[in-house]
């Protein structure tokens, strides 16, 4: 493999996640320029996620990965779920697609709040576009159901919206009293169904919307639905009011004088320094709090207002908006970009480092592996003197040159640590991953475990690549035999690689885990806080071999 070129491991993941038929596949072919995923118009056409190494302009090098739907059906679905999920663990940017004719749906939701507590970085694109500018004929429309509106509803939103008109709140039939008869200059309509929602008022002229919120609109997750909501019919050109309940019984005038100044368009000109004063109203969240307290000084009220058209609107099919969305994929991998090394910013111009690396037979034929080739790398960018060698050659280096570090492979830590001076830095490549991808901390804490293991105890060993097995690999071979050598006890193994990582750790006295190369960042942090969270001790094959070794804080020395 040439040096040069950027594993999948330390490209950023971007996952496209969403419903079925919200157009994330087609919206991936869009990005990508290529078909990389198929595209149909049947529900659930995707069922694995589907992954991808690529450059992309101007996003550089990157693993794109496509999702299933997050509301499929069936025992396969529920799969399909399962396996989208599992992505969220190795995603660094996430892109929520959903279909602009639909409108957020309860799972985008939860896709959000998954995100969020994650702390995933995350876009909002408003898939099919092209069909809300040139929107469908309304349907299940009869007289007085809006004729006039720009989004098709279906029939059972209409007897929903009857319903409501027919239980109206009390809120609702006093403000109905200024707005019905086109009091105020307009016509306006109650229980107007656009889409999926269904609006408490409706100017048709004007395309606004007013929306009557009581406390419940306050808490955190209406919230979370209420700006969702918003910011679908904001994509649909409608203007969104909300007012609050209390604002309708305590203070109805300065409700009314708020409307107005939704209904009444500026002079056109404008009067010299009057267009101020009439946009500051329109826009001012604070104006009907204004009118409220000089109506009721001895009240507080508020209005809470929502951004309005967060998102990116994008047509998967004609290609409109999907540069924009290169375009702020690009700005949040730079506003995320941390600058990392395995052991460049320890090293200084002319450090001798020498490199143990064991050929036998469990080396892959031909080449160095991963770890070895990367720690190589930054030796030379740093402009220090990397010298490789196998063990049988190291005691006769070290009589003529005397290096600031010596890493080795952990496997031949009980030979290394006897060779190389106690004054000399001794550490491995498997530390050395540990620490570049994951938590030292979090690991420390599980290697003082392996002395505490019993007979009968389950340990985890886990490795994040998909090699053929040797007959005397380390993960399911050597580890084994070293630990029940060290600790006198019967321990019973298991063993996962590649992608696997059990949900339910709780059966596990311990985990040791690789170094982590051929996971990114993301997912082997992942892994981690999984066990933090159970409370089960996870430590580096690395760092568990040089605690058997009675050489682990030795081997960490070099963090210091």
């Amino acid at each position: 493999m040439s040096l040069n070129n950027i594993t999948s491991s330390e490209r950023p993941h971007i996952s496209f996640f969403g419903c079925t038929n919200s157009g994330k596949s087609s919206l991936v072919n869009a990005v990508t320029n290529q078909s990389l995923s198929v595209v149909s118009d049947v529900k659930g056409t995707t069922t694995d996620a589907v992954q991808k190494s690529m450059e992309i302009l101007p996003l550089g090098p990157v693993v794109i990965i496509d999702t299933a739907g997050v509301n499929d059906e069936g025992k396969l679905g529920e799969l399909r779920i399962e396996a989208t999920k599992r992505i969220l663990d190795k995603t660094d940017i996430a892109v929520l697609v959903v279909d602009s004719t639909v409108g957020v749906q309860k799972d985008d939701k939860e896709l959000i709040k998954e995100f969020e507590e994650r702390k995933i970085p995350y876009l909002v694109v408003w898939n099919k576009c092209d069909l809300i500018q040139s929107p469908p004929p309304l349907e299940g429309g009869g007289r007085g159901w809006g004729k006039s509106a720009t989004h098709k509803f279906d029939k059972n939103t209409q007897i929903n919206a009857i319903e409501l008109r027919n239980n109206a709140t009390r809120q609702e039939k006093k403000l109905w009293q200024y707005l019905n008869k086109s009091q105020l200059g307009y016509k306006f309509r109650r229980q107007q169904p656009i889409g999926n929602y269904i609006s408490d008022f409706f100017c048709p002229a004007l395309k606004l919307i007013i929306e009557l919120d009581g406390g419940q609109h306050n808490e955190k997750q209406n919230i979370e639905y209420d700006k969702r909501r918003t910011e679908f019919l904001n994509q649909l050109g409608y203007k969104v009011l909300r007012i609050w309940n209390n604002d309708i019984d305590n203070n109805i005038e300065g409700v009314i004088d708020y409307i107005k100044t939704e209904l009444t368009p500026p002079p056109n000109p404008l009067p010299q320094g009057a267009g101020e004063t009439v946009l500051s109203k329109r826009t001012d969240p604070n104006f009907l709090t204004q009118k409220v307290e000089e109506n009721n000084p001895t009240r507080k009220s508020e209005i809470f207002t929502l951004p309005q058209g967060e998102g990116i609107q994008v047509s998967a099919k004609t290609g409109e908006g999907v540069n924009e969305l290169k375009e702020a994929l690009g700005h949040i991998l730079n506003e995320n970009k941390k600058e990392k090394f395995i052991i460049k910013d320890r090293l200084r111009q002319g450090d001798i480092v020498i490199l143990v690396i064991p050929i036998d037979e469990s080396a892959p034929k031909g080449r160095i592996i991963l770890p070895q080739q990367n720690v190589l790398r930054e030796c030379l960018d740093a402009h220090a003197t990397a010298i490789c060698t196998q063990v049988e050659e190291l005691e006769q280096i070290l009589k003529t040159i005397t290096p600031r570090f010596v890493i080795t492979d952990s496997q031949a830590f009980n030979k290394v640590k006897t060779i190389v001076h106690e004054n000399i830095i001794l550490t491995s490549f498997s530390i050395l991953m540990a620490n570049y991808k994951g938590s030292l901390q979090i690991l420390l804490s599980g290697a003082e475990t392996i002395s505490e293991l019993k007979d009968g105890d389950k340990v985890l060993i886990s490795e994040g690549c998909t090699h053929h097995r040797q007959c005397n690999d380390i993960g399911t071979v050597k580890l084994p035999k070293w630990i029940e050598k060290y600790t006198g006890k019967k321990i019973e193994f298991e063993f996962t690689q590649g992608g696997e990582f059990p949900s339910d750790l709780s059966k596990y006295k311990l985990i040791i885990h690789c170094g982590g190369c051929m996971l990114n960042e993301a997912e082997m942090q992942s892994r981690q806080k999984k066990a933090k969270e159970q409370n089960i001790p996870m430590v580096n094959y690395g760092m568990a071999i040089a605690y058997m070794n009675g050489i682990l804080k030795r081997a960490l020395k070099i963090f210091e």
